[in-house]
């Protein structure tokens, strides 16, 4: 059993000894980017907007963004909550998805959410959520798109 079976998504799964990202596994995520959104791309530019972090970004990273025309453009430290859409606009509701799927799941089978069946079951949770439509109010709400530097007030970045 493994956390690959069952992967309608196609999504990437990796981890580390720690649980946090780095160089590897930023290496996977950049190639996994550039061969799912290549043939969308027309030969244009891709844009890559990631955590400011090094551990999510290596010199090996970077080459191989600028060899294959895409542009990374890193969220300052600490400002993701604000800038970064998913946090903003997208992963509350995931989360609330992701619950009523695990707890419909185990309710129903009356088996626990296991890595050999975790991908599928959070597919159905990520399908409803993840779409065009929400990804695109992700990058209004944040103004990523269409671009509004004043989105974020002082106040917002105020120590708490």
């Amino acid at each position: 059993m493994n956390w690959h079976q069952d992967n309608e998504l196609k999504a990437i799964v990796a981890h580390s000894k720690k649980g946090w990202m780095n160089g590897v596994i930023g290496q996977l995520r950049i190639q996994d980017f550039d061969e799912k959104t290549w043939a969308k791309g027309n030969g244009h530019v891709h844009l890559l907007l990631i955590n400011g972090h090094n551990s999510h970004h290596t010199k090996e990273f970077l080459d191989y963004a600028r060899d294959h025309n895409i542009h990374v453009l890193c969220y300052p430290a600490h400002v993701t909550h604000v800038y970064q859409g998913l946090d903003v606009a997208i992963f509350g509701a995931l989360k609330n998805h992701w619950s009523d799927e695990w707890n419909q799941y185990e309710s129903s089978t009356w088996q626990k959410v296991t890595k050999a069946n975790f991908i599928s079951i959070y597919g159905h949770a990520h399908h409803p959520i993840l779409i065009p439509k929400n990804i695109c109010s992700a990058f209004k709400a944040t103004r990523v798109w269409p671009f509004h530097p004043k989105v974020v007030t002082a106040e917002m970045m105020a120590p708490s």
